[in-house]
C-alpha cells in the first residue's frame, strides 16, 4: 500500500497503534516525538491530550478508566495522567463529554488514520461508561 507523503509520523505510527489492538488495551507503541509545525492536527491532538488528562485526573477510584486513560495518551506520546479522586457522578458526567467530544474530534481529524484512533478512543470510554 503506498504511503501518502502528506502524512506525518506521528500519524503514520498512531495509525499502527489503533491497527495493533486499540480497542483491547490501546496498544503498547509510541509515536516518535511532538507533531511537526506542518501537522494539519497537530492542534486536534493536543487539545485531544488536554481533555484526556483533565478527565483521567478525576478517575483515581475506577482503575479501569485510568488505565484506558493512560493508554489513550500514550499512544499519543503524552505523559501519563495523574490520578485524582472525584464522586461518581462527576466522573461520569466527565467521561460523556470526553466520549463526546472524542466523536467530534474524529470526525474534525483530516488524517483518516487519525480519525479512526479517536473513534477508537471513544468506542472504549463509552465501553467503560456501561460499567460506572
Amino acid at each position: 500500500m503506498p504511503v501518502d507523503p502528506q502524512l506525518s509520523r506521528r500519524i503514520l505510527l498512531t495509525a499502527g497503534v489503533a491497527g495493533a489492538g486499540l480497542a483491547s488495551a490501546c496498544g503498547t507503541a509510541r509515536p516518535a516525538g511532538p507533531a511537526s509545525a506542518d501537522d494539519p492536527d497537530g492542534s486536534l491532538v493536543d487539545e485531544v491530550v488536554a481533555r484526556i488528562t483533565a478527565t483521567a485526573a478525576l478517575a483515581g477510584r475506577v482503575p479501569g478508566l485510568v488505565a484506558m486513560h493512560t493508554a489513550h495518551l500514550d499512544a499519543l506520546d503524552a505523559e501519563p495522567p495523574v490520578p485524582g479522586r472525584a464522586a461518581l457522578p462527576r466522573l461520569r458526567r466527565s467521561e460523556q463529554q470526553l466520549q463526546r467530544f472524542l466523536v467530534g474530534a474524529a470526525m474534525t481529524a483530516e488524517s483518516g488514520q487519525l480519525a479512526r484512533l479517536l473513534a477508537s478512543m471513544s468506542a472504549a470510554v463509552s465501553q467503560q461508561l456501561v460499567v460506572l
